[in-house]
């Protein structure tokens, strides 16, 4: 077994950048759905007759003496927030206008209402308890009797894992050389050429646009529109996009690009079945 070095195009400058802001929009759903539990929000705090409540993206601050009710509070949609197994929390319509909400979701049953612009709707699992801490000027944390826990919707982000994955960590791609066949690994896919099955040409030809599949700073799989062999589309499994040279290989009417480190040692290879010097066993 041999392998062939790969040809890995240099990462662009600016790629750390792009793909910071391709990894946050995967990061925040799934932190949304996860660290309410985690945490265990929303939590009520009291200290020195000032209560707080908190939500993983809200905090309202009520002074001491604010005029308090305990009441039902029937929602009518949500503006913006959040209404989770056990975390409802946001800014909601409710029948007398918009209120701020830290809940557990009851309290559509019983919630302490505050008279702040909005109004501030809490739903601890003691409400007495915490209205007499409150009033009473002592410190304490309280929180709503049902706890958040993760929705099933968060399964609906799985397919986002591999994406993540391969962002964070460029897959490895090889070539090796196995008796007379050269085996190709991707990420996702193996790829055996037999010697005497498959055609091998050099090509100058950028790799071209990708169709689908994996267009990242040195990693190319997938469906590619190309210029290079007989163009069209073309199957790639290479480290650069603009390599000086590069391999088509031919094997049952489909085309594939590659990018070894040295090209023309595989047309060889390809041609006689001798492998040069310039590429070494695996494992060494």
């Amino acid at each position: 077994m041999t392998l062939l070095p790969v040809h890995i195009e240099e990462t662009p400058r600016w790629w750390p950048a792009a793909r910071l802001l391709l990894l946050l929009p995967l990061l925040i759903l799934p932190a949304l759905l996860l660290l309410p539990p985690v945490l265990r929000l929303p939590v009520y705090s009291v200290q020195g007759g000032t209560l707080t409540a908190r939500s993983l993206g809200a905090r309202v601050v009520i002074p001491p003496g604010t005029p308090v009710q305990s009441r039902a509070v029937t929602l009518r949609g949500k503006v913006i927030g959040s209404a989770l197994p056990g975390y409802t929390v946001g800014l909601f319509r409710t029948p007398t206008g918009r209120a701020q909400v830290f809940s557990d979701g009851s309290q559509g049953r019983s919630a302490l209402v505050f008279a702040t612009r909005p109004p501030t709707v809490l739903t601890p699992a003691d409400p007495q308890a915490l209205l007499r801490s409150w009033q009473s000027g002592e410190n304490a944390t309280f929180r709503p009797a049902r706890p958040a826990r993760p929705d099933w919707t968060l399964l609906l982000l799985l397919p986002l894992l591999p994406i993540a994955v391969l962002l964070l960590a460029r897959p490895r791609l090889t070539y090796r050389l196995e008796g007379d066949t050269l085996t190709v690994r991707t990420a996702a896919t193996t790829l055996r050429f037999p010697r005497h099955d498959t055609r091998a040409a050099l090509t100058h030809t950028p790799l071209g646009t990708r169709l689908f599949g994996t267009a990242t700073p040195g990693y190319y799989t997938g469906t590619f529109i190309s210029r290079a062999g007989t163009g069209g589309k073309i199957q790639a499994a290479a480290g650069a996009a603009r390599p000086g040279q590069a391999v088509i290989l031919t094997h049952h009417d489909r085309e594939y690009y590659l990018t070894p480190t040295d090209p023309q040692a595989l047309i060889d290879w390809f041609r006689s079945g001798t492998i040069p010097q310039a590429l070494y066993p695996a494992g060494s």
